[in-house]
Parts: structure tokens; sequence; C-alpha cells
């Protein structure tokens, strides 16, 4: 049991007002969980984990589709029409309730998902609750004046128009977005992909104090590794062909695919004659695939995708403190500073990713150079709480913005 409050005394400043807390604001996330993996589903599962800051909050409306992986594209069947009628019906539903103050539309940029986007966005507009639209991958505005490209294109055009803000990833993506309108006022060009740092481990160099003498240590293979998904338009055929013009090199190939992508890889690996030196492992949980960074020297990228947006797997790479080599793809060249962090070349240039992985075979000190900036890099602008703070400073600017009218 307490007493009274002893009154303080004459002439002692009263202790300053705590301000009230911040009601929470509520965001309804329109996006994909796993399965399959990679790209945005995991950027969805990292999101509903680890949360917003205060006092953003969110509540999902998950529109995955179930298959092996996310370069499978889903077929549009009955089953399929339902379950987008299901997740529209759920969107209409939680909006009408009246908890939200703003919805976050996750895009992914196939065709067959440009409906739906359309439809969550006009159920947006009709409640009143102003939206973000979130471009993953590399939009890009389809070639020609057939109906489906029509379609598309006045799709995103009416998305954009009643969006509150747009977020992309990368200059290919904003220049696209401008193709369509005048946008730039409400457009971020790239809101990194997020890595957790925290689960990153550093690859650091060997103790001084321990290292094998110059000229009593036999020569170490350079070790190249890519993460990813296992299928051509990756580069992970290019990276073969490397392989057989570096025979003093390791190649480690690690993630999933389609079981007829990764047959493949397997055949073109032993038809070159290069199962010793090119190893193909995985799928593993992210945890062990972040572990694999740390042993190798030099992560090796040479994507041909067309839609490659802002690849999460270079970010933890660059985070591992490895430097990179890599395509021309997407937001790549905003990625790697160049010479600071690594190389880029064309997608298809096997010469030129042949010279530059020459180039930092001899010289290790490079090689720790361009790690270290990289790991600043992406500790500095791609760490999650980072990332997630500025996602909500764009929140908080949607939320001011004037109310767009249904259509």
């Amino acid at each position: 049991m307490t007493g009274p409050e002893t009154p303080p005394a004459a002439g002692t400043p009263a202790p300053p007002e705590r301000p009230p807390p911040e009601s929470p604001v509520k965001v309804l996330l329109v996006s994909a969980l796993p399965p399959p993996p990679g790209g945005l589903p995991t950027w969805t599962q990292m999101a509903v984990a680890r949360g917003l800051p205060a006092p953003f909050e969110f509540e999902l409306v998950d529109t995955r589709v179930r298959r092996h992986s996310q370069f499978t594209e889903s077929r549009l069947t009955p089953g399929e029409l339902k379950r987008n009628l299901r997740i529209l019906w759920q969107i209409r539903r939680v909006l009408g309730a009246g908890r939200f103050s703003l919805m976050h539309l996750n895009c992914g940029l196939t065709f067959k998902g440009a409906p739906r986007n359309l439809l969550s966005a006009l159920l947006a507009r009709r409640a009143g609750v102003p939206y973000v639209v979130h471009l993953h991958g590399t939009f890009l505005l389809p070639p020609g004046g057939g109906p489906a490209a029509r379609f598309y294109r006045r799709a995103y055009r009416s998305i954009f128009d009643g969006a509150a803000w747009i977020l992309a990833l990368g200059q290919p993506s904003y220049q696209s977005i401008l193709q369509l309108g005048d946008y730039a006022r409400k457009t971020t060009a790239l809101l990194p992909n997020t890595v957790d740092s925290a689960l990153i481990p550093h690859r650091l160099p060997p103790s001084p104090a321990i290292a094998v003498p110059p000229e009593t240590a036999p020569p170490e293979p350079l070790k190249v590794i890519f993460t990813g998904a296992l299928i051509e338009a990756k580069g992970v055929h290019t990276i073969v062909e490397i392989a057989k013009r570096l025979p003093d090199m390791r190649f480690q190939l690690v993630g999933d695919g389609t079981v007829e992508s990764r047959a493949r890889l397997l055949r073109h690996i032993q038809d070159a004659g290069l199962p010793e030196r090119v190893q193909v492992s995985g799928p593993f949980e992210n945890r062990e695939v972040v572990r694999m960074l740390a042993g190798n020297d030099v992560f090796l990228f040479p994507s041909k995708l067309k839609h490659e947006g802002f690849p999460v797997s270079v970010a933890e790479a660059m985070a591992a403190g490895l430097p990179v080599v890599a395509s021309t793809v997407g937001a790549l060249p905003e990625m790697i500073d160049l010479p600071e962090g690594g190389c880029l070349a064309a997608a298809d240039d096997v010469d030129a990713y042949v010279a530059a992985l020459e180039h930092l075979r001899d010289r290790p000190c490079l090689r720790q150079r361009m790690g270290q900036h990289n790991r600043q890099k992406a500790l500095r602008e791609y760490d999650y709480a980072v990332v997630m703070q500025q996602l909500c400073d764009i929140y908080r600017q949607a939320l001011t913005a004037p109310a767009q009218r249904p259509p």
C-alpha cells in the first residue's frame, strides 16, 4: 500500500509530461507468402515476421499461389479464378470494416496478375482508403498494340492514377512508369529490397598471424558462388560456359528451380566435363544459404531475366562482404558501385565475365576492399530497419496526399 504523494518543494519544476503514445496505424498488406520462396513471397515473409516501426502495423491478405517455383507460371484454371475471387472478396470485406488507414498493394508484374491488381486498387478507392502500389521486379511496358498489351497499359495507368504513392525497384521501372503519365511527384524510383544483416556472417580475411607464408603455400583456387533460382534466365548456363574457360576456379551454384531446369543444368555441366569444379546444391533455408556466402571469394550473378528487379541474393552477398560480378539488368547498376564494389557486364558476355574473374583472382587485396565497400553499403542502405523506416516515411506522405475519387 502506498501513501499519499509528496507534493514537490516550492520552486521545483514539475516533471515534463510524457507525450501520449501514438495510436496504431493499420496497413492492409496485399501480398503473397511462400511457397514458392524468392522475390515477392520472401519480402512478404520478412515484413510480416519483423513488422513495422510504431505506430504502423501490418495485417495481411495472402495472395499466394501454390506452385513449386516462382518461375513456374500459374495457369488460368477455374480453381485459379476462384482463388482470385476469394482474395478480392476478402479485400472488400476488410476494407469495408473501416479499420485500415492505408493499403499496401504488392504487384507481381505478370499479365495474369494485372486484372486482380486493378480490381484491388479499385476496391481501395471505392472504400476511400489510400493505397501504395509496390512494383516487385522490373516494370516494363509491353510492346505492340494487341489487346493484351493495351489492357496492361490501361490497367496500370488506372492503378497509378489512383495511387497515393508508387514504389519502384530502380531506374528501368521508373522510366516505364513515367511513360504512362506524369507520376514523378508521387513515385520513389528505388525502394530497395531488404536484408537481415544480423543473420549474414561477414567474410573475414585470414589472420596474418596464422597465414601460411606465400612461398610455401599452395595456390588456392578462387571460389565463386551463385545463389538464386537455377533457371536459364538467371544465367546459370552462362556460368558453365565461364567455368570452361577458368580451369583453376571452383564454382558453387546454390538454389531452387523447376525439376526440368535443374536437370538441364546438370546435363550441361556433365557434357562440359565440369562436375568436379561446378557444384549444384540446394534448395536450403535462407539461413544456410547466407552462411555459404562467407566461405567463398566472389559472387557471380550473370542474370538475363527480363523482369529482374532488385535481387536479394546480390544484396545478401554484399552484406557478407563479397565483391560482385554481375550483369546490367534491373537495378544491378544501381546496386554495384563501379569500380569500388565489383564489375558489370552484358548478360551474355562470357569474355567480360572471364576477364573480370581473372582480374580478381590475382588481386586478393582488391577483393577484400571491394567486399568491405559492399558490406558497408548493404548495411547502410539495405538493412531491414533502414528500409522499413523509409517505407514508413512514405506511408506518412501517402496519408497526407489528396484523396482519390472512385472511378
